[in-house]
């Protein structure tokens, strides 16, 4: 964890560019941005020429722009779209390295491609959108980059928190204002089967030992001592294919 992070601190590099909040939302009727503690991690991490994407689209995407990025930001509101080109002008931004996907993340997402030094997922937060775009996004960032999930109080945020902290690919660099997750990737993140997933198996290791025990006293029950002869035997056939299916 970082000082800056662990002080829950925004770090000092360019406090500038929290300092103009425009209303970049709802037309203009609504602000939704990101903490300022996160604006100041894009500060200090993005550095310039670095490939970066975000799910959702404010503050944060002039934060990239500024930090000199080549960033990419997918919402699908036009509104906001056309309020942060007219900002990051007003900034003197570069808005040539700055590319807008208007269109939902789980329509997006699937057609782009490349690695990414850092990425926000910060957009729609009903399940199962944070997954899908985790889904999408993980693989891409190289090892050494920054993956950042916003809204980790709700449920859907959560359950990413959860499973990233079990996982060897990902390391807990911290936790902004209980809000805001931040990891380092340690090495290329691979979509993998339940069984190489420790959260995962860690989470199903007592509903699966209860469901077959319960299935196993029915068969007992009936003096069925074929038939849990050959469901050991099975479970453990399963148990090996799976291992073996990753």
């Amino acid at each position: 964890m970082t000082d800056a992070m662990a002080a829950g601190a925004m770090p000092a590099r360019d406090r500038a560019v929290t300092a103009r909040r425009e209303s970049l939302h709802a037309e203009g009727g609504a602000n939704w941005d990101i903490s300022d503690e996160v604006l100041g991690l894009i500060a200090a991490e993005v550095r310039p020429g670095m490939v970066t994407l975000e799910t959702g689209a404010g503050q944060s995407t002039l934060a990239f722009l500024d930090a000199g990025a080549h960033h990419t930001a997918v919402t699908p509101s036009s509104s906001e779209i056309a309020a942060i080109r007219k900002a990051a002008r007003s900034r003197g931004l570069d808005a040539g390295a700055l590319t807008m996907r208007e269109g939902y993340s789980q329509d997006v997402l699937p057609h782009l491609s490349g690695d990414l030094d850092m990425a926000l997922i910060d957009g729609g937060h009903g399940f199962p959108i944070p997954a899908l775009d985790w889904a999408f996004i993980a693989p891409r960032i190289r090892p050494g980059g920054l993956l950042v999930i916003d809204d980790v109080d709700l449920w859907t945020g959560r359950m990413l928190l959860d499973f990233m902290k079990a996982d060897p690919a990902f390391q807990l660099e911290g936790v902004l204002r209980g809000r805001t997750a931040a990891f380092r990737v340690t090495e290329r993140f691979m979509l993998r089967e339940w069984t190489n997933q420790p959260y995962v198996v860690a989470r199903s290791r007592w509903p699966q030992r209860m469901r077959k025990a319960r299935n196993l006293a029915g068969l007992l029950a009936r003096f069925d001592l074929g038939s849990v002869r050959a469901k050991l035997a099975n479970e453990k056939r399963l148990a090996d294919a799976a291992k073996a299916d990753y």
